[in-house]
């Protein structure tokens, strides 16, 4: 017997240098999340990593269980069904690749397929970006491609950019892990004015560089002042692989989120193999892997 409704969410990497807190675009490792109708009343996860329910949590507290919750809520979905949840993920958990963001993304979109009225993309990002705490990556996970959203007045902006065919990502995913609470403790409470004029600049280059394909906008449109230079210190290795990135030919390079994974756009496979390659020779714990770009977002998938 098939599941009640399976999707699949892709991970996402946001910021991508300058584009802090509102730019994201998504990755082809992926998430997927099956429903199943349960024994008893209630929401079962059967799931592992950062998704699964942990020891010391309250019950109904844990993210995707949420997000179901959520979902069934704005989709006036019975609330006293009996439901389980299967989730297996190739997305690494605390590497900066939108585990979280892919998790509630999941649930929302889930609880969403159940229940008795059809639930809008951008209701279902407004309510992924309140349990994220803010939309970039949820945006990128759910629509898939480059997206940029701003939330602001209890509303979200956002816009969504097919991606340049030529672009190849290429990850370096570490062996340890760096949590985003922790990441985001090391930033300043304000930046130089002049810091925020440069990046507003970059941020723009970036976007110019996304719509027109212009891969040799990214070096200077992926530089940045706002998070980088405070994180990376606490992230050994990863300074490294950016400027090893750049050498064999990378035409951006940045961190992937808040870190620690990097993630290098190449905009020819020769210069992917090539970063793929250097990473891979650096002595940094971790594993180098060409990606692909995401286009398609989550997905219901028909069994």
């Amino acid at each position: 017997m098939p599941p009640v409704a399976s999707v699949d969410v892709p991970a996402s990497s946001a910021n991508l240098g300058s584009g802090f807190d509102s730019f994201a675009v998504a990755l082809s490792l992926k998430l997927r999340a099956e429903l199943w109708s349960g024994d008893e009343a209630g929401i079962v996860l059967n799931a592992r990593g950062e998704v699964a329910p942990r020891d010391d949590e309250p019950a109904g507290e844990n993210l995707l269980i949420r997000a179901f919750r959520e979902g069934l809520r704005v989709s006036s979905a019975p609330g006293s069904a009996a439901w389980r949840i299967d989730v297996s993920s190739m997305i690494p958990s605390a590497r900066g690749l939108g585990s979280s963001a892919a998790a509630i993304v999941a649930g929302v979109v889930l609880g969403a397929a159940v229940g008795r009225r059809t639930v809008e993309a951008d209701e279902l990002l407004a309510l992924a970006a309140r349990l994220e705490g803010h939309p970039d990556n949820v945006a990128a996970a759910l629509y898939g491609g480059f997206t940029i959203a701003l939330g602001q007045n209890d509303r979200i902006a956002l816009r969504r950019f097919r991606v340049p065919e030529a672009w190849i990502p290429v990850a370096f995913i570490p062996q340890r892990e760096s949590r985003t609470t922790e990441m985001r403790a090391a930033l300043p409470q304000t930046v130089p004015h002049a810091a925020a004029a440069r990046q507003a600049a970059r941020s723009a280059l970036l976007a110019t560089a996304i719509m027109t394909s212009d891969a040799g906008l990214l070096r200077d449109a992926m530089g940045d002042e706002l998070h980088q230079p405070y994180r990376l210190p606490r992230l050994p290795g990863s300074a490294e692989l950016i400027e090893i990135a750049y050498e064999r030919g990378a035409a951006g390079a940045c961190l992937s989120g808040a870190g620690p994974t990097v993630l290098a756009i190449c905009d020819s496979t020769p210069s992917a193999h090539a970063v793929e390659k250097a990473w891979n020779a650096a002595g940094v714990p971790g594993i180098a892997t060409r990606l692909r770009f995401d286009t398609s977002g989550a997905r219901l998938v028909a069994d």
